[in-house]
């Protein structure tokens, strides 16, 4: 395979892998940063996209916060952010657009009765220190041979990923779980616990693929709101309230150096890796749209 390269990429193979690193020369004109949980795979297709381009390209995705305190001091140009709801960027200073959704799924046994769930019945199953507590099916509106039930809710191991901080925030106002919570460690462990455990009430990042007789529950902001499920588009207009958004943002001052980068990373190429790192793309109608307008269409 030959590979064009621009003077400030090179290319490396260890261990079977190929890396694209910048290489000596002139500092990078375009220095990306960002969030951590993207992982290797996203940095090495921006890396691959700065080849195709021939643009000198640095690429740090060390998180969110640190990424951030780069671009408001200048010392970035281009970033990959997840930061809290309500915190945006100065839209003087930088143009911010929705790139994909983090967000967390419900899951339910597919032969349990419950159609539906709200945040504040979320609330009382899993979190600690709130006005009501809730531990079995009938709590939640269910009958017969379900009311009594007890209900296992189970959480991702703390520190993996985001979908519990999320979780924390949006419904718990950032109080911590209650201790009865289960964990798992893996998406191939919280399979195994739903097709063991028909009383698992589960918080995830997505349904995994070889769960078998499993649901994600539809979840509504309040018992009068209509309840959504987590597509694409739901997360996009804000109907499904589980989500925070991944960002691509940038400096209006360098909108025409990272133009290519802003271009791929709204490509379906730059979707089908970010669906790996179990993020939710923005639908495509919403990218290309994005994609017209900053090409002036």
């Amino acid at each position: 395979m030959n590979l064009k390269l621009s003077r400030a990429v090179r290319v490396v193979l260890l261990g079977g892998l190929i890396f694209f690193l910048p290489g000596p020369g002139p500092a990078a004109d375009v220095r990306v940063v960002g969030s951590d949980l993207l992982g290797l795979e996203f940095s090495k297709a921006l890396y691959a996209c700065a080849v195709r381009e021939g643009i000198p390209l640095a690429v740090a995705l060390d998180g969110s916060r640190p990424g951030y305190d780069q671009l408001k001091s200048g010392r970035a140009d281009l970033g990959l952010l997840t930061l809290p709801a309500g915190e945006d960027p100065d839209p003087a200073l930088f143009a911010s657009l929705p790139l994909a959704w983090h967000r967390v799924v419900v899951i339910v046994a597919a032969a349990t009765p419950l159609e539906r769930v709200t945040l504040a019945q979320l609330a009382a199953v899993f979190g600690a220190d709130v006005p009501v507590s809730y531990n079995r099916w009938g709590d939640l509106g269910l009958r017969g041979e379900w009311e009594g039930r007890p209900v296992t809710p189970l959480a991702v191991a703390q520190g993996a990923g985001l979908s519990e901080q999320i979780f924390r925030h949006l419904v718990l106002q950032d109080r911590p779980l209650k201790s009865p919570v289960a964990r798992y460690t893996s998406v191939a462990d919280l399979a195994f616990r739903l097709e063991g455990d028909r009383r698992v009430l589960a918080l995830a990042a997505a349904l995994p693929p070889q769960a078998a007789g499993q649901k994600l529950l539809p979840v509504a902001v309040r018992a009068e709101d209509a309840a959504f499920s987590p597509t694409p588009e739901n997360l996009q207009s804000g109907d499904y309230p589980l989500r925070l958004a991944l960002r691509v943002v940038f400096r209006r001052a360098a909108a025409l150096r990272v133009l290519p980068v802003v271009r791929f990373v709204l490509s379906d190429d730059a979707s089908r890796v970010l669906e790996r790192a179990e993020l939710v793309p923005a639908p495509v109608s919403v990218r290309r749209q994005h994609a017209l307008a900053l090409e002036g269409k």
